[in-house]
């Protein structure tokens, strides 16, 4: 039988250990870009709130440091492809100038070792900054109705059905700061979790009495912005359709979130 050779090994070692921090991982893989085909060790996809993410990685098994010439046709690569990053994964280490060429890029030299111990919070910040520019989109959307004119921007707030913002504006145009103030404080809880100040805090939309609730890591925190988006995104999708009627907006959020958070509150 023939033995798999260390290339090949290594290959399968660095898409493994990346399916486990939650990529779909496709091993030589041949890629359309711009310009040309490129045949590429490892393809790491993900997706985050609908949006997709490649990075593209070269497996390096030799007995030598790597230079770089490699590092500059791997961030061509990259460039033609349009991938969000590329990774070159070596256990014999880089040469100094092929370290010098990737400061400020989005080009990451590693061994597999110092990417399990080092890369994993740098996996989770990626999510947060995907879910964090989600959020920005859902905020410029929900204020893009104001300029929408009149009757049709009263006919949209009126179907607005989500978490009031006061008591006093439900109802009204301004009742959407409910879910906008919501989102805004997301993007806040995002940014304290990449700055590594935990634990950081979650205001569930339903907010009730001023609760707020600690969340510890990265796993929970992406999970609930995450569902919490969809929830938003299908509040502000309901309110921008013709001819429906109020609904509970509750209904509108994923019932695994719904279910978490009744667990929380111990009900």
């Amino acid at each position: 039988m023939a033995r798999t050779p260390e290339w090949q090994k290594y290959q399968q070692e660095v898409s493994s250990f990346l399916s486990e921090l939650g990529f779909d991982t496709r091993v030589d893989e041949t890629i359309e870009g711009a310009r040309a085909q490129h045949d590429i060790d490892v393809a790491a996809r993900m997706s985050i709130a609908g949006v997709d993410i490649l990075w593209l990685v070269e497996c390096k098994a030799w007995g030598r440091r790597v230079p770089k010439e490699r590092i500059l046709t791997l961030q061509g690569i990259v460039d033609d492809i349009g991938a969000d990053r590329g990774l070159v994964f070596s256990e014999s280490g880089f040469q100094a100038g092929a370290i010098r060429v990737t400061r400020n890029t989005n080009i990451t030299l590693t061994s597999l070792e110092d990417f399990r111990l080092n890369f994993q919070d740098e996996v989770s910040s990626t999510k947060a900054k995907v879910l964090d520019e989600r959020i920005a989109r859902l905020l410029q959307a929900f204020a893009a109705v104001w300029d929408l004119a009149g009757s049709e921007r009263q006919a949209t707030f009126s179907r607005y059905s989500g978490p009031s913002g006061f008591d006093f504006l439900e109802g009204g145009p301004h009742a959407v700061i409910g879910v906008t103030s919501r989102l805004n404080q997301m993007r806040q809880s995002l940014e304290d979790a990449r700055f590594g100040r935990w634990p950081v805090a979650y205001f569930p939309l339903d907010l009730v009495d001023g609760e707020v609730f600690d969340v510890s890591d990265w796993e929970g925190l992406l999970f609930i912005v995450e569902k919490s988006i969809v929830t938003c995104d299908r509040i502000y999708d309901h309110m921008m359709t013709p001819r429906v009627s109020r609904v509970d907006w509750k209904a509108l959020q994923p019932p695994e979130l719904t279910s978490l958070l009744s667990s929380v509150r111990g009900q």
